[in-house]
């Protein structure tokens, strides 16, 4: 009952976009216990947080928003998407800056998630009253830098596009899970009693700032690797170079790959590097293998974001709009109105 109650939300929000195409307005819509509240505007999703309680459910319809000064609630967000969906023509969700929880009053703020949202900035976790953090999931967002300041348990960053880092800032990070995301930067920082596995990544971190960085000392598998790996780590069914990877043979590396003869033979699409856009129309690359047979992880699907449980994928799973159809005039004073939505299944 409770997923039916959850897709008939998502559903009221994504009618609220289809209405917002036509009126030209942007909407959130609070799911707070059984009452559902719509507000207009770009500053819909801070007015929502506002008027949030723990366990609400704010659902974006696509456009830009201003983000809230903070995460006072343990909410879910649902945004339209991360990118533009040129199958159903479906606008993705934008905040126009980015997002901090820094704890309310002096208490932390425990299980938020947030899924098909485009961050125009960074995503931080800071803490009120240095307590460990718990239950952080994003999910198919694109973010800047995400920075734990403070110490978390069972974060989850799962088919993330991360223009930035994934900072620890000495923090401990128990139980840290990065899963199919392309990651532009570094992962590091975290203090040494942390548990953080990168599991079906891409990991450029090849140019700029980064390149005279590592990576940390935790877990990579079945990732596609293009720096060094910090003193320490394990690494399981990678692709990347072997001195990369190996540090000096310092790390443990099982099963990995580094007979690939470059990055444009690697990848279907033929691009000689690890861009997020593809070259030819600046569109978001597939990532997907040109031999996926040859490079298979320790679970036995490719190596690389398009393996695994969570498979590349940046459409949300809550119910969008796929087409309608309304009439041009009323009968008998109704006007008819046909729409068709899909809903992918929950990434739980």
């Amino acid at each position: 009952m409770k997923r039916l109650f959850l897709v008939a939300v998502g559903l009221t929000g994504i009618l609220a976009v289809k209405a917002q195409v036509m009126s030209e307005a942007i909407s959130a819509t609070l799911q707070k216990g059984d009452t559902t509240t719509v507000y207009y505007g770009t500053d819909a999703l801070k007015t929502a947080m506002d008027n949030a309680a723990d366990g609400s459910i704010i659902t974006l319809s696509s456009g830009s928003f201003a983000p809230p000064s903070n995460i006072t609630s343990s909410v879910r967000i649902y945004g339209a998407g991360c990118e533009e969906d040129t199958i159903t023509g479906v606008t993705r969700t934008y905040l126009s800056g980015g997002l901090v929880m820094n704890g309310v009053n002096g208490v932390h703020v425990d299980n938020f998630s947030m899924e098909g949202v485009y961050v125009n900035g960074d995503f931080t976790i800071n803490n009120a009253d240095d307590d460990q953090i718990e239950n952080v999931k994003l999910v198919k967002c694109r973010l800047g830098i995400v920075n734990l300041r403070e110490n978390t348990d069972r974060t989850i960053l799962r088919q993330c596009d991360i223009e930035g880092n994934i900072s620890g800032n000495s923090t401990v990070a128990s139980a840290l899970m990065v899963q199919n995301c392309y990651v532009t930067g570094e992962i590091n920082g975290f203090n040494t009693s942390s548990s953080v596995v990168i599991d079906h990544c891409v990991l450029r971190a090849a140019d700029g700032n980064y390149s005279d960085y590592y990576h940390g000392p935790y877990v990579y598998k079945n990732s596609i690797i293009n720096r060094f790996l910090g003193t320490g780590a394990v690494a399981v069914n990678c692709i990347g170079s072997q001195s990369f990877i190996t540090n000096r043979n310092n790390n443990n590396a099982v099963g990995c790959y580094y007979d690939f003869k470059s990055w444009g033979a690697l990848f279907a699409d033929g691009q000689d590097n690890l861009d997020y856009l593809l070259k030819s129309n600046s569109a978001p690359r597939s990532w997907v293998l040109t031999d996926p047979d040859t490079y298979k992880g320790d679970d036995g699907t490719p190596v690389g974001v398009t393996g695994g449980d969570y498979p590349w994928d940046m459409i949300p799973s809550t119910p969008r709009i796929t087409s309608s159809s309304i009439a041009s005039k009323t009968v008998d004073g109704k006007l008819h109105v046909v729409i068709k939505a899909e809903a992918k299944p929950v990434t739980e």
